[in-house]
């Protein structure tokens, strides 16, 4: 009887803390109404932020002149003075092939240039000051990537 009384005790308890879960008569109306009511809250959100008055703002943007390479002082801080050159094809092919000109200077160390924005070869043997931005190159004392070139006479 110990043991039959302890059953009854077990079941009791077991009855008092699990509960049968609610079930929806029909879940797939209530996963529907759900969908539904994103949909419609989601094109509500998107309309009235559509028509937020920011086009004053995008209008003063435009009305801007653009900045060619050459007028960004912010952007090319860096400078230096010297003679370009092409720079020589390495014999060896894991020695250093960054850059594509060197800029020779007088009693200072050579600058390795790039650019993206000018073509250096036009100024192949002339005197200039370089304009650019200096970059972290292993194996390179200094390498400048050009953005504005100005020919010294």
């Amino acid at each position: 009887m110990v043991n039959i009384d302890y059953m009854d005790q077990q079941t009791k308890l077991e009855e008092k803390i699990t509960k049968p879960i609610v079930s929806l008569e029909n879940p797939m109306r209530t996963i529907l109404g759900v969908v539904i009511a994103a949909l419609v809250l989601g094109t509500l959100t998107g309309y009235l932020l559509s028509t937020k008055s920011s086009g004053s703002k995008v209008s003063s943007l435009v009305a801007g002149k653009a900045k060619s390479a050459e007028q960004d002082t912010t952007t090319f801080r860096d400078f230096a003075e010297g003679v370009i050159k092409a720079k020589p094809q390495p014999s060896d092919p894991e020695e250093n092939t960054e850059g594509t000109h060197l800029l020779i200077r007088e009693g200072a160390v050579p600058v390795t240039l790039t650019s993206s924005v000018i073509d250096l070869s036009k100024y192949e043997g002339k005197k200039v000051k370089v304009f650019g931005e200096t970059q972290a190159v292993p194996r390179v004392e200094w390498f400048m990537d050009v953005g504005k070139v100005e020919e010294i006479k």
